[in-house]
């Protein structure tokens, strides 16, 4: 296991905890539990690829089942997020930053998966 990879499953572990009682989960995210540490786990399984980056996100393609993933970088607002498309277009997110970040967060992932659709990836 990598040092970086370790320091982002203990982030996700400490994450879950932390999470608000009160904070909304939907019951899966695109097959995956909804705590940041399963998703982040999910993202180096084999299948699972970079198909692009800029310095506030970053978005993989799980080609086990065609999903993407939008996973907003430490250094943003909305830190820790996850946004997931299905192939079928169903979108998820789990966001706990509170109501501007996360609504800024969410739109900043459409326009991401419309930028690897546009592109092509």
């Amino acid at each position: 296991m990598t040092k970086s990879f370790a320091s982002l499953v203990a982030a996700g572990a400490l994450i879950a905890f932390s999470v608000p009682a009160s904070a909304e989960k939907p019951a899966d995210i695109c097959g995956s539990k909804p705590e940041m540490v399963d998703i982040m786990l999910r993202m180096y399984e084999d299948g699972v690829e970079k198909v692009y980056g800029d310095n506030k996100m970053f978005v993989k393609r799980d080609s086990r089942d065609g999903s993407l993933w939008v996973i907003a970088l430490p250094n943003t607002t909305a830190h820790p997020a996850v946004a997931c498309r299905t192939k079928a277009m169903d979108t998820a997110v789990l966001c706990n930053a509170g109501e501007k970040p996360c609504a800024s967060f969410t739109e900043q992932a459409a326009a991401r998966f419309k930028k690897v659709d546009d592109e092509g990836r």
